[in-house]
């Protein structure tokens, strides 16, 4: 028993390499290609960011056991290097502030996505006490969480992605905001235990909260009409709670093929 608990308490230090080594990569990948595209540095640079969420939602998920540290101490790690590189590379250099609070905002990102990336991968205990909660007819407020953060990484991704690759307007940023949603309920049905459709609606309408909050703090837009809102909040909401059902339905199936097995 103390063998485990000192394995348990003890740094994975390889994944906190993989970790350093993914943000490093994916973050000048992403930053080099939104840059071709868009002459700003807020978009490639807001892109870029999201890659340490996505790494420590990797790392997270693939890891056996819990590991939410190492990928944010390789999220630490990397964005001291990325400081670097986008110096030589792309002659940036951010003011004094923005190089202290860089880091600790890599940190904290791949903090989140290793935690997410965790309630994807399920543990006996986390099952154990998501079926207790729902016994007890209580949201699982956790999979909102991690269904908004999955949700706003496959909305940015998709649409600045797509964006780049296929140059659309405005009906293809409408397609790819409905196809991230769809996966995003899709993944919170499957992959959480029970039943967990209304988490992955409520996980949508978030997501949405979350996109205009970055369209008005990031992009300075303050003039989105209301009824933009509104359409956005519901749309987010029915196409997610789609994906949900989706999911369950495909959770469903497989549990029956393995009881048959």
């Amino acid at each position: 028993m103390p063998d485990e608990i000192s394995k348990k308490n003890n740094l994975e230090w390889g994944w906190v390499v993989v970790g350093t080594v993914v943000s490093v990569v994916l973050a000048t990948f992403l930053f080099y290609i939104m840059s071709e595209t868009f002459h700003t540095y807020y978009i490639p640079m807001f892109i870029g960011l999201l890659s340490f969420v996505i790494m420590g939602i990797i790392i997270g998920y693939k890891s056996a056991g819990y590991t939410v540290r190492e990928p944010a101490i390789g999220g630490l790690l990397a964005m001291i290097i990325l400081i670097v590189l986008f110096h030589y590379l792309f002659d940036y250099n951010p003011p004094e502030g923005q190089m202290i609070a860089a880091p600790i905002a890599g940190f904290l990102l791949a903090l989140l996505g290793g935690w997410v990336g965790e309630e994807l991968q399920g543990t006996a205990e986390r099952i154990k006490q998501m079926k207790i909660n729902q016994k007890a007819g209580g949201l699982e407020w956790a999979w909102v969480i991690a269904g908004a953060v999955i949700g706003f990484i496959l909305n940015n991704i998709l649409v600045f992605g797509f964006f780049v690759l296929l140059a659309y307007g405005i009906t293809g940023i409408l397609v790819s905001l409905g196809v991230s949603f769809v996966i995003t309920g899709y993944i919170v049905g499957y992959k959480s235990p029970g039943v967990t459709i209304l988490e992955a609606a409520l996980a949508g309408v978030v997501g949405v909260i979350l996109n205009f909050f970055s369209l008005y703090y990031g992009f300075g837009a303050d003039d989105i009409p209301v009824s933009y809102m509104i359409i956005g909040l519901a749309g987010g909401f029915i196409l997610s709670l789609l994906g949900g059902w989706l999911g369950e339905a495909a959770q469903k199936h497989v549990e029956s093929k393995a009881a048959q097995a």
